[in-house]
């Protein structure tokens, strides 16, 4: 890979994609690194999308297809690599990938974030034994049966909601005394005869041997602890950036996050950081979606300057 271009946009999933779009309609040459997976990010898994701006049900799937086509269509050259290093080119910045690497002039940062895992006894050797992430994937495995839900905020009650359409019983586990997600999935949540929930509640070990068959809790109040019995456990407690590509010289926050002015710019110039990467990302498609299209045009314009 060879050759200066405008932007380059990292990351796949919808902010990724989005910015693509709006860098390469600003009339900016664009790269797009998309990774080996497929279209979508985190949210490719999604079956029913909440408040995106959209008529009727939308799939995350379908509106990442839909907008890789028509970046396609747009001119974006797409590389299915991913960037390994990001460092200064003098003014420019070069990007590193197994295959190579790319000069340019700008960059947006639109890697998101991952799923963290529990950090207990049994978590890692369970994964994909009854332990997932991806109720939209698994949840027709747990008909009838029970099993719980690891996390309090949008995405555990959008998957528990998933789970009661199978599962005799969804128990969502969480740490808090209330929920962090929006207010219409937990009133969902609550109305929904099939979901329970364990309040102030500590997960401290992941129990089975060829296959999850429960967790110990601890309650975080009195202490006590106690064994809950489940055919599967889904976890959804929290996400970590993927900003380990970026250059040194870029400042990011404890956790990893990128730091931004309001323009989106991040602290070395001519690099511009959107969604779940960013500090203070609101946390929502729709965020996402207007991060990415105020960083795709910062990014063209100071190509063009």
């Amino acid at each position: 890979m060879n050759g200066k271009v405008d932007v380059a946009v990292v990351g796949g999933g919808i902010t990724g994609l989005t910015a693509a779009h709006h860098a390469a309609l600003e009339g900016a040459s664009v790269v797009h690194f998309v990774g080996a997976g497929i279209p979508g990010g985190l949210v490719a898994n999604v079956g029913e999308l909440e408040g995106f701006p959209a008529t009727g049900t939308v799939a995350a799937l379908d509106v990442a297809l839909r907008l890789a086509e028509e970046n396609e269509r747009l001119g974006v050259e797409v590389v299915p690599e991913d960037v390994s290093h990001l460092e200064a080119a003098g003014a420019e910045w070069r990007l590193s990938t197994e295959a190579g690497g790319r000069v340019v002039r700008s960059v947006v940062a639109a890697t998101g974030a991952r799923l963290r895992m529990l950090d207990v006894p049994g978590a890692a050797r369970l994964i994909d034994k009854g332990l997932s992430q991806c109720a939209w994937c698994n949840g027709s495995l747990y008909r009838g049966a029970e099993v719980l839900v690891i996390g309090g905020g949008d995405s555990a009650l959008q998957e528990a909601l998933h789970l009661a359409k199978y599962a005799s019983l969804v128990t969502i586990v969480t740490r808090g005394e209330a929920l962090k997600a929006r207010r219409s999935l937990v009133d969902r949540a609550a109305d929904n005869e099939r979901i329970a929930f364990r309040w102030e509640t500590d997960v401290v070990e992941v129990l089975g041997g060829d296959r999850v068959t429960g967790v110990r809790v601890r309650d975080r109040g009195t202490g006590e602890a106690e064994d809950l019995g489940c055919a599967g456990v889904f976890v959804y407690v929290g996400l970590a950036p993927n900003s380990e590509w970026l250059a040194g010289g870029i400042d990011r926050d404890g956790d990893g996050h990128v730091l931004t002015d309001a323009s989106l710019a991040a602290s070395a110039r001519g690099v511009f950081a959107a969604g779940a990467l960013r500090k203070g990302y609101g946390g929502r498609l729709t965020h996402a979606v207007g991060e990415a299209t105020a960083a795709a045009l910062a990014a063209a314009r100071h190509a063009a300057a």
